[in-house]
């Protein structure tokens, strides 16, 4: 048997994908980060800042936990869909109902993953910790 006809071009070509020029659709995205945000207020809807998807040649499917996502600046959805290279896509929820607690949505998108966090800011009806000053005059100490 000829060199040629063991090589991985002969291998391939048999296969089909030399033939037809084929290779596999590209469907994992490099990786996304969203923008977390903090000191939002309580049970507020925060949106996360864009993100553009890149690094894939075909449409990779997209899903969400906790929370929903939008496409180009399409209606926010949880519904399971697809992005194509260049999308824009954003990511939602309600903050949390308590004060200084985070609240995640992941977002994955061909396999790739990354968590938008909010989290509340403090109670701002109640004031600063005291500090030394009054817990002397409490105690009574350089009175």
């Amino acid at each position: 048997m000829p060199a040629w006809a063991t090589s991985a071009w002969a291998t391939n070509a048999w296969a089909g994908t030399a033939w037809a020029g084929e290779s596999e659709p590209d469907t994992t995205p490099d990786s996304f980060s969203f923008t977390d945000q903090s000191g939002v207020d309580v049970s507020a809807e925060i949106t996360s800042a864009a993100v553009t998807i890149t690094g894939i040649d075909a449409a990779a499917d997209i899903t969400v936990t906790g929370g929903t996502y939008s496409i180009n600046g399409a209606a926010f959805t949880a519904d399971a869909g697809t992005v194509d290279n260049g999308d824009e896509v954003r990511a939602r929820h309600t903050s949390s109902a308590s004060y200084l607690t985070a609240v995640n949505t992941v977002v994955t998108i061909g396999g790739i993953s990354d968590t938008f966090t909010s989290q509340t800011g403090p109670d701002a009806s109640v004031s600063e910790p005291r500090g030394f000053g009054w817990l002397a005059t409490r105690l009574g100490i350089g009175t």
